[in-house]
């Protein structure tokens, strides 16, 4: 940055202690949406609309129902709402005390109240959001710490773990736009009294769209009871239910921190490939597809750090125009290319991987995406099951290298002029304490001095 062009006081957008989190977007009209804590005390949630051309509206201040010690996520512009996504206390849970994971919308042609609910949200709604794994007894990943959304798809991927002082155990579930816009028009859940049960309460502008009620936007003709409805009923019934019945990817013993996806032109479909961060500061690189057979696959699982030394990440990000993901630590960035197709050095070690970015191109005899082949009918993927990993594999030689002149030195009757030919233990490697390749690496031939061919 080399110039500044105007100065924005920071209160409600952002917090006063760094160690509060906060999420914001900015609309292509240019107002700021901030999911934040406004006070020094950090017990004032909000979100809150600033800038641009429509008036400061936020959430209603010291009411738990409306948001309970969150912990917000993201934010995205969507269409006609803005969408959060968070974690927080769950108020409707009548024993105990649990975190449910959500998803909030706001219209952003709401203009807020008048008399009541005035500088407030009129369109505030949210509703739980479920990552379970399915069962009798379903077990819930409840707590949600990172989203990212493919526009192209319409989903929204996040990752859902356990409660810290829980089993470690971690989840990556997508939903689709169109389960949420389900949920928001499905009935509300209202209590009463502070006492009651929360209940299901009928929904009285079912298929609501700020746009809808009047092309002024939907706070033209708000009645006393409307604005009554709209300070009490806010949570909805419905959960939003994933793409899936069971999680796309699921770990014990680990806790996922950071999640982003990009899509991939395979050889017969497009696949959706993950890079999920885990505590250890190691990167997962998985598979999103409804083949059930590929439901899960880990592709590989990048060691970014020297042995033994552990270290959180606090950031991924893609940026395609470099096809590159970008990692951000506590003290740097490392860049890591999303296409490493070179590393896979035989047909069979590229075959095997069943990377979507990588296929066999049979004319360059070497493993390359798709963009780089020579002839698409020329180029091979084999993504019709996940890659193994974590089982005992015995070395296997792959084929002898062409024979190169080369010098050798037997010892006896000194250097000799010979054709040497390699083969490497890769097809395959040994892995999990398979056994290495039995039998000699190096052929010598046709050695000068001795006059005749000679082998070991």
């Amino acid at each position: 940055m080399s110039s500044v062009l105007e100065r924005v006081n920071g209160v409600a957008r952002c917090p006063y202690d760094p160690r509060h989190n906060s999420t914001a977007v900015v609309t292509e009209s240019g107002e700021l949406y901030a999911a934040t804590v406004i006070d020094f005390s950090g017990r004032d949630p909000v979100i809150y609309r600033s800038l641009g051309g429509m008036p400061p509206l936020r959430t209603a201040q010291y009411n738990s129902k409306w948001l309970n010690e969150p912990h917000f996520i993201s934010a995205y512009d969507i269409g006609l709402f803005t969408f959060f996504f968070l974690r927080e206390n769950a108020v409707e849970h009548d024993c105990g005390k649990t975190v449910y994971s959500r998803v909030a919308r706001v219209c952003k042609n709401d203009i807020g109240g008048r008399f009541l609910l005035e500088d407030t949200w009129t369109t505030f709604m949210k509703a739980r959001l479920n990552c379970s794994r399915s069962g009798e007894i379903p077990f819930y990943y409840n707590e949600l710490q990172s989203t990212f959304y493919l526009p192209e798809q319409d989903l929204i991927y996040g990752i859902f773990t356990t409660n810290v002082n829980s089993i470690a155990a971690s989840a990556v579930c997508a939903f689709n736009l169109s389960a949420i816009t389900q949920a928001f028009n499905g009935p509300f859940r209202s209590q009463e009294n502070p006492r009651s049960t929360w209940l299901p309460t009928p929904n009285p502008i079912h298929n609501f769209q700020c746009g809808t009620i009047d092309d002024q936007g939907p706070n033209e003709g708000l009645t006393e009871r409307s604005l009554q409805d709209a300070q009490r009923l806010y949570l909805m019934n419905d959960v939003v239910q994933p793409e899936s019945v069971d999680p796309l990817v699921m770990q014990d013993d680990v806790r996922f921190s950071n999640l982003v996806v990009d899509i991939v032109q395979g050889m017969e479909t497009l696949y959706h490939v993950m890079y999920i961060s885990t505590e250890y500061g190691t990167i997962l690189k998985a598979l999103a597809t409804p083949n059930k057979n590929l439901q899960g696959c880990y592709l590989e699982e990048m060691e970014l750090l020297p042995p033994g030394v552990r270290e959180p990440i606090l950031s991924l990000q893609i940026l395609h125009s470099d096809r590159s993901l970008f990692v951000g630590l506590n003290d740097r960035v490392l860049k890591i290319p999303l296409e490493r197709c070179s590393t896979y050095k035989t047909e069979t070690l590229c075959l095997e991987a069943r990377d979507p970015y990588c296929g066999w191109d049979f004319r360059q005899r070497r493993c390359t995406t798709l963009e780089d082949s020579s002839n698409m009918s020329q180029w091979k993927q084999n993504i019709t099951a996940c890659p193994l990993r974590n089982q005992t594999t015995n070395g296997g030689f792959g084929a002898w290298a062409p024979w190169q002149p080369c010098n050798n030195d037997d010892g006896v009757d000194g250097v000799s002029s010979c054709l040497c030919r390699s083969r490497t233990c890769d097809s395959p490697a040994p892995r999990c304490g398979g056994r290495n390749c039995e039998g000699s690496t190096i052929e010598v031939a046709n050695c000068s001095r001795l006059g005749n061919e000679k082998k070991h």
